[in-house]
């Protein structure tokens, strides 16, 4: 196999660079405070949400920002050196989610969701803007100029697939650790 360096790293020969603002839908995410509700039909999309890998969760009844099946949503803003700054959430179901302000949505109908997760989930490109003082925000248009390497649709496929299996082994092999 012959490779290439670019953008988005040192990459496969037949793959492609394109920025995210040429190959996704960028979406930010509205204020839902006013909205939070213990009784909300929406779970809020924040950064604690996205962080805590969904477990710390807030319901509101009006969903400005709603997610669809298949986006990915990352979160914009953290504290110096924390752990959410770009960190990346798949949504499972249409209509559960309400993206939260400082938190965004990537949308596409070509690429594979979970390799996008994978790609995007705490990218070097977003978390070289972590100067470990100040509070980081990503900006707009910093955010859709991101090189990301696209191979093709079954490829994207196949990589998200093996990483997905490697994720739940590992999750498989905590659980049993945590139980000895």
């Amino acid at each position: 196999m012959v490779f290439k360096q670019t953008d988005a790293g040192v990459i496969p020969e037949d793959w492609e660079v394109r920025t995210i603002g040429e190959s996704l839908r960028f979406i930010s995410g509205k204020a839902h405070e006013p909205y939070v509700s213990r009784s909300g039909n929406f779970v809020v999309v924040n950064s604690k949400f996205i962080s805590t890998d969904g477990t710390v969760r807030k319901y509101c009844t009006v969903n400005l920002t709603p997610a669809r099946e298949g986006d990915v949503l990352m979160v914009m803003s953290d504290l110096p050196n924390g752990r959410a700054l770009a960190k990346c959430f798949l949504v499972d179901e249409s209509d559960k989610y309400a993206v939260n302000q400082r938190v965004c949505i990537f949308r596409s109908k070509y690429y594979d969701p979970r390799y996008l997760r994978y790609v995007l989930n705490r990218n070097p490109y977003f978390m070289a803007f972590d100067d470990g003082v100040q509070q980081t925000h990503l900006l707009n248009d910093p955010i859709r100029k991101c090189p990301i390497a696209l191979p093709s649709r079954s490829e994207q496929k196949a990589i998200g697939d093996a990483l997905t299996d490697a994720d739940n082994l590992i999750a498989a092999i905590e659980r049993l650790i945590a139980k000895k």
